[in-house]
């Protein structure tokens, strides 16, 4: 599993720095997302013929264009009302890999809060919870002077720059997962782009396939549930994207190539 998402991901964040235009970032985000809302579906055997697969790239393809405008309201200083719009186009293509239509998310932290608008559901709204954005906060609790709530997001603050790897004296943001983490002086140009990170990992955690296995199957009640938990997700797509990631240098980064571009400089 975690080589054949590696080698759909490498399609699309191999790509060359000089290749960074907005209209290029644009068009990655609605290609990737596309691609792997329709990957995502077919693992959770979600997908059912042509009509579901085309279902599936239209859902994909809109959440990724959502995700790309919500960059750039964080790029022009709208960083809450981009975090809203990232999750709202999130919600796009979790349902059509997982084959609802009707559901709105929220991601806070480690939980995802899913408001359902069918009734045919069992309850008005889901709670899912990641392992993976689990780790990132252990992560981010550990590097962090201190933790916020920032424009619907959780962030985190530091008093000296984050540790870099030579030559570098350090870093004025580092991000796990949805979780920012900015120097105390760290510029808004840098929180712009530490949140783009975060709206990055956002994308890979629409398209986290969900198991049977991990999800919970409650006895039928005669009364539609306020509300109750749904799937415990492993994280596998960001930590595909990682491990990707991870074989490249820093400057050759996709996500590091796209967050500069909108958050400091694009051509």
């Amino acid at each position: 599993m975690r080589r054949f998402l590696c080698g759909v991901l490498l399609l699309f964040i191999t790509v060359e720095a000089y290749a960074a235009t907005e209209r290029r970032i644009r068009t990655l985000n609605i290609g990737a997302q596309a691609v792997m809302t329709l990957v995502s579906g077919l693992v959770q055997g979600r997908v059912k013929g042509l009509a579901g697969a085309a279902k599936c790239l239209g859902s994909g393809a809109a959440g990724g264009y959502g995700a790309f405008e919500s960059k750039i309201l964080v790029r022009d200083g709208h960083v809450g009302k981009g975090w809203l719009l990232a999750n709202l186009s999130a919600s796009l293509s979790e349902n059509a890999a997982a084959g609802k239509w009707k559901q709105a998310g929220y991601t806070v932290g480690l939980l995802r809060l899913r408001v359902s608008f069918d009734r045919s559901d069992d309850a008005y709204a889901y709670v899912d919870a990641s392992f993976g954005e689990t780790v990132a906060l252990i992560q981010a609790f550990a590097e962090g002077d201190s933790v916020h709530w920032r424009s619907g997001m959780i962030a985190f603050e530091r008093r000296t720059k984050y540790r870099a790897p030579p030559p570098r004296d350090g870093f004025d943001g580092y991000t796990w997962g949805v979780y920012p983490g900015l120097w105390k002086l760290a510029s808004s140009e840098i929180r712009h782009h530490e949140t783009i990170h975060a709206i990055q990992n956002l994308q890979g955690d629409a398209v986290e396939p969900s198991f049977e296995r991990l999800t919970l199957h409650p006895p039928l009640a005669p009364q539609r549930r306020l509300i109750r938990f749904d799937h415990l997700k492993l994280g596998l797509v960001n930590g595909a994207t990682g491990f990707a990631l991870s074989r490249q240098k820093y400057e050759e980064r996709w996500t590091e190539i796209e967050a500069y571009c909108l958050a400091q400089e694009c051509p």
